[in-house]
């Protein structure tokens, strides 16, 4: 007698992001320098392909690291000082990404996009318009990886 069953999966693409720890080591430390954060920052790692990320992030000695994914509900809403966007699949998932990214990052945090990731045409040049959208904007850019810093954009008050 044969069983068989069949197992519904999300199928996913191979992870794009290099999987060996020294890789992803380098990848984190890279991050936090343009960032400016101390070792100890509170991270949301935000995309489809983020457990390596992680646990170079926990090994790194980040205080909380956590994992979001575009589109899906996250029931807690703990402030982070850094919000990596690492890969999202189309411009409706960057939007959901920079929105959740701006309310983890708040006033005070970054917001990392790399863009070299994302998955459509143009889609660098792109980023820069939804984070308007999201209320942030380009405060530095890795030109070799094509990763972007993003604050929260300042409102300039006017002299009378």
């Amino acid at each position: 007698m044969y069983l068989t069953t069949e197992k519904s999966a999300e199928v996913e693409p191979p992870h794009t992001i290099a999987s060996d720890d020294a890789s992803n080591a380098e990848l984190v430390d890279r991050v936090m320098a343009i960032t400016h954060l101390p070792a100890a920052a509170h991270v949301a790692v935000i995309g489809r392909h983020t457990l390596p990320l992680i646990l170079a992030l926990m090994r790194r000695g980040c205080g909380c690291v956590r994992s979001l994914r575009p589109g899906a509900p996250a029931p807690d809403c703990e402030a982070a000082d850094l919000a990596w966007i690492v890969d999202v699949q189309n411009e409706s998932e960057l939007d959901d990404a920079l929105r959740a990214a701006r309310f983890r990052a708040g006033a005070r945090g970054r917001v990392v996009v790399e863009g070299a990731k994302c998955r459509w045409r143009n889609a660098l040049s792109a980023i820069r318009d939804h984070a308007v959208a999201a209320g942030l904007d380009v405060v530095s850019f890795d030109h070799t990886a094509g990763r972007l810093v993003l604050a929260e954009r300042r409102r300039l008050a006017l002299a009378a």
